[in-house]
């Protein structure tokens, strides 16, 4: 009887243990690792304070792109409180423009200012360089960008003679079944300002190209602000598809079909 007791008992407490160590779904631990960081280039402006630019790949290419800064002072002290801005440029041969900008804030999580950039082109027309000023002192950063193996970003001409840039957010990973789709609108304002467009409404059909066929229970991306628009597509299976969007403002379609390619 006592091997028999010592036995349960022993049960008990190898299954108490394991149930501490269990891992619920909402302990922090198991949320998604962030994305680590590359360091593009590290600069000294006229401030004496050291810039230090971040992308989230080695290899820029077109399309929506996240850049993050930290600010060092001479002294060693992190720089948290500045104003902090990106004017990125283009230098063609025969002309030059900017590109769909998102200012940087301070991430208090990260340690780091963060915004992004829209390449509308890549470093095969020319020459992208991205200013980064901190209280209005410049450091500049050479960039290299390659183009996407599929269309992140195109331009479309409305029917209201506007040039309009869409682009899309890209996780890290596509999957089978149901994504969240994420587009930016931005409109050439000039060739050195592309602003954010709150006011279209979006209609989706998603098509998958080689088999000739669309998937269903999608739900069209709708404004969230700052040029954002946020929805869902089913993915039905791998391949390639494309996303084609009818843009309409008040009622009236601007672009019969801006479409955008993802594969996977």
């Amino acid at each position: 009887m006592n091997k028999i007791l010592m036995g349960v008992l022993m049960s008990a407490l190898v299954f108490a243990s394991c149930k501490k160590e269990e891992v619920t779904p909402d302990d922090p631990t198991t949320s998604s690792t962030p994305v680590p960081l590359v360091e593009v280039s590290s600069m000294t402006n006229a401030s004496n304070q050291t810039v230090t630019l971040y992308s989230e790949s080695s290899d820029l290419t077109t399309g929506y792109t996240n850049f993050y800064v930290t600010v060092i002072d001479s002294l060693g002290n992190s720089v948290e409180s500045a104003n902090v801005e990106y004017a990125p440029l283009m230098t063609m041969t025969s002309m030059s423009h900017a590109c769909p900008i998102e200012q940087p804030t301070f991430d208090a999580a990260l340690g780091k200012y963060k915004g992004a950039l829209v390449f509308i082109m890549s470093s095969m027309g020319g020459d992208w360089t991205l200013d980064v000023s901190v209280d209005g002192v410049a450091v500049q950063f050479p960039l290299v960008v390659a183009e996407s193996d599929t269309r992140v970003v195109g331009n479309y001409t409305g029917t209201d003679g506007m040039t309009y840039f869409v682009s899309v957010l890209r996780p890290t990973n596509w999957v089978v079944g149901m994504n969240d789709w994420e587009v930016l609108i931005h409109k050439r304002a000039s060739m050195m300002s592309f602003p954010a467009d709150n006011d279209f409404t979006i209609e989706m059909v998603p098509e998958m190209v080689s088999m000739g066929h669309g998937s269903p229970n999608n739900i069209s991306p709708v404004s969230i602000g700052n040029g954002h628009y946020n929805g869902d597509v089913n993915f039905t299976m791998t391949g390639d598809w494309r996303m084609h969007m009818t843009l309409s403002k008040v009622g009236t379609e601007i672009h019969s079909d801006a479409y955008l390619d993802i594969v996977f």
